[in-house]
């Protein structure tokens, strides 16, 4: 069955990781929100749990890099601060912000503008037109260069002096990591990937087979498909050998560390080292890193930390983390956060009713030219790296293994799985409806004895297991656009309905508040939108 979300993310489909401009932000996270009550106000926090601000905030501010946080006032504008005991305000309020990297961040003071400034607040260039056509958006800074992207959705890349020394030629790109950038050139069937250096030499061109890559390049190695499902994955080095071929064992990988990578088969994740040989096999629902010789594991709606022998580092589950931070990891543990090392033991004896990974924004954007980016983002926002693999039709166990989302036993009660976002001044509502219960009994007739010893037989539950007769029915998103974003609900539904058309979706009706798209196939998107309340979007 033909994937019916791939429509969605045209430009950034994500392996396991959500790596983006963000994803670089992990390594220059130095400070978090927290608070020491569940209703006391938001503090923040370093990553090795020293205390910088506490009760400041009555919502809480984004993660700092590299020792700058950002807080949204109550009027929707942006501010600065260094975390410090006495915050001290960076430049001025900013319509839109992303976050510093590498001492530089992009902003907009007005409406049509996108600046970087420094960490003193100055402007150090503006960005406005290259080659006739305007700049209409600007990611954080990576190894000296910015993505930036025109007005015809073109990508090409800006260093730290405002020169554009890639200019914009790129259906989509992928910012710089250890020295190469991954570009697309071309569209549809003509189009194809390449590996680029930072004087926008193509070191490797991958031709049109190439369907998708992982974006980044990693100890010298890219993961790549040339399935149109999506669904066979592998890796080739930047001289075009192909160090892993592509296999249905890979339905997704992550970038490469240390000759290993996470992977998923489809229904589990694992680690593999580059030579085929399993490190960790499948068997957990969600695998992260955890410094150079850990990961972080999930099974159920536990986490726990694992070494490269899959032993258990230290005897403690917990319920939520924030990642491994510059080797320090805020874990849930009951009802409190408590800070551990990479290997999960205790570090100092705080205790915090919250500690939030609120990642900052990873770019500005010019609104009304880019509504087909932050379509693509709501999407990726909503369930990164996972969403693009939903099908209608899907069986419960499939749907529920894919997003985590437990056991069978805890979703027999429920035909519904629904997951909640906010970010970028968009709040989303994802539904998952499904024809019946996910989860069912599973029972044996036993014999037993009633209060007087009279026997009888009845059926004893022995467990639950996934229904399959449940399948995945109808895919839902209610969305309500904030800040700057709210009042522009019709040209975000246009913008839906433009990506739509791009998966081969045809235009059936469209009037004030409505429009519908179908395939032949007999698939339905139907959007719906009301001026300053929303809108809805359901796929059948």
């Amino acid at each position: 069955m033909k994937n019916i979300i791939k429509w969605v993310i045209l430009t950034s489909i994500v392996q396991i990781l959500f790596y983006s401009c963000s994803s670089s932000n992990n390594r220059i996270i130095t400070h978090l929100p927290f608070r020491l009550t569940d209703k006391g106000n938001w503090g923040i926090i370093s990553t090795d749990g020293k205390i910088a601000i506490s009760g400041e905030y009555v919502t809480p501010p984004y993660a700092a890099t590299e020792g700058i946080y950002i807080i949204r006032r109550d009027d929707g504008m942006f501010e600065f601060y260094k975390a410090a005991q006495v915050p001290a305000r960076i430049g001025g309020q900013y319509l839109k912000v992303a976050a510093f990297s590498e001492s530089l961040a992009p902003v907009m003071e007005r409406e049509d503008v996108i600046s970087v400034i420094n960490t003193s607040g100055e402007t150090i260039f503006t960005l406005d037109q290259t080659n006739g056509k305007r700049i209409v958006s600007c990611e954080c800074f990576s190894e000296g260069f910015a993505l930036i992207e025109d007005e015809d959705g073109l990508k090409g890349f800006v260093n730290k002096k405002g020169e554009i020394v890639i200019k914009p030629q790129y259906n989509e790109a992928y910012s710089f990591k250890n020295g190469y950038a991954v570009v697309k050139s071309g569209e549809g069937e003509k189009s194809y990937w390449q590996i680029i250096n930072k004087k926008g030499r193509v070191i490797l061109d991958m031709g049109p087979e190439t369907i998708k890559t992982s974006g980044y390049v990693s100890s010298g190695l890219l993961g790549y498909t040339k399935s149109p499902d999506l669904n066979t994955w592998g890796f080739v080095s930047i001289k075009g050998e192909n160090i892993v071929e592509p296999s249905k064992d890979y339905i997704s990988v992550s970038e490469v560390n240390n000759s290993k990578f996470i992977f998923s088969n489809g229904e589990k994740y694992g680690v593999s080292e580059i030579s085929g040989k399993r490190v960790i096999p499948a068997e957990y629902d969600n695998i992260e890193t955890s410094g150079e010789r850990n990961f972080i594991v999930k099974k159920g709606d536990n986490f726990f930390i694992i070494d490269l022998n899959n032993k258990e580092t230290v005897n403690v589950d917990f319920t939520d983390h924030t990642g491994n931070l510059n080797g320090f990891i805020y874990a849930k543990v009951r009802d409190k956060y408590l800070l551990t090392d990479s290997k999960g033991k205790r570090v100092g004896d705080g205790e915090y009713s919250e500690v939030m990974l609120n990642m900052p924004p990873s770019f500005v954007s010019i609104e009304l030219l880019n509504f087909r980016k932050t379509v693509i983002e709501l999407f990726q926002t909503i369930a990164p790296g996972k969403l693009w693999r939903l099908t209608i039709g899907d069986s419960a166990q499939d749907v529920a293994l894919l997003l985590g989302s437990g056991s069978p036993e805890r979703l027999r009660a429920t035909r519904t799985l629904t997951t909640r976002r906010v970010a970028n001044d968009i709040e989303a509502n994802l539904s998952l409806g499904f024809s019946s219960e996910l989860g069912i009994a599973i029972t044996e007739r036993e014999m037993l004895r009633d209060m007087w010893g009279r026997a009888y037989w009845d059926n004893v539950i022995k467990g639950y297991t996934f229904n399959e007769a449940s399948y995945l029915q109808e895919i839902s998103v209610n969305v309500k656009l904030l800040g700057n974003m709210k009042g522009k609900e019709r040209e975000f539904a246009e913008a839906v309905a433009e990506e739509a058309k791009r998966g081969g979706f045809t235009q059936s009706e469209k009037e004030e508040g409505s429009i519908k798209l179908n395939t032949a196939m007999g698939r339905t998107i139907s959007i719906g939108y009301i001026r300053e309340s929303g809108l809805s979007i359901s796929l059948r």
